[in-house]
């Protein structure tokens, strides 16, 4: 499933791989280092990882409703 998010500064990023997207972004939700927006890259991953939850129960969702 390939699909596409924003970061935090509107940048369109393509998703491949959703579980491993969903893990990466958990992993990096501390990191205090800045990016050059001003926003930490610990904003930016929790910014992007509402979205792939989203993606995520939709996913389920609609698998759900298959026969």
């Amino acid at each position: 499933m390939e699909t596409k998010i924003k970061d935090i500064t509107g940048t369109e990023i393509t998703v491949t791989d959703l579980k491993e997207a969903v893990r990466q972004c958990r992993e990096c939700l501390a990191s205090p280092y800045l990016m050059p927006s001003g926003h930490t890259v610990g904003e930016n991953h929790a910014y992007m990882l509402r979205q792939l939850l989203t993606l995520q129960r939709r996913k389920r969702e609609h698998d759900r409703q298959q026969p």
